[in-house]
């Protein structure tokens, strides 16, 4: 008898894409921020702002891993993207106390928007 092929849920290629897509704009927004200077108001001291900075851009590198192990079928890739999305949660709800207290309510949208996606694709990633 043939061996069966491992269970692959429908969604573990958009879900792929879209933390592929979330880490390069986090990699992205971070390279634009630090080449413009913009992150004297991040952190009162230096290692905040600095931890700050490495926490987000671990969490985009494994972001994009998880969603290209997920497009290639890797059997650790859907561990990792429960992993990069807890990762990105944490980074979305500093991101909207962030810009809440700014009062940029479009950010705050956005990013509970992001959350509202990386919790829909976990969710169907365990089904």
């Amino acid at each position: 008898m043939a061996e069966q092929p491992p269970f692959r849920h429908p969604y573990a290629k958009q879900a792929g894409a879209f933390a592929i897509v979330v880490g390069i704009a986090m990699l992205a927004i971070w390279a634009y921020l630090l080449a413009t200077g913009d992150t004297e108001s991040l952190e009162t001291t230096a290692l905040g702002a600095a931890l700050h900075i490495a926490g987000e851009l671990v969490t985009a590198i494994v972001l994009i891993a998880a969603g290209w192990g997920l497009i290639a079928a890797k059997p650790w890739s859907e561990r990792a993207f429960i992993l990069a999305n807890g990762m990105l949660l944490i980074a979305v709800i500093h991101a909207v106390a962030w810009y809440g207290d700014r009062g940029d309510l479009a950010l705050v949208v956005f990013f509970v928007l992001v959350a509202i996606a990386a919790v829909f694709f976990v969710i169907r990633a365990e089904e």
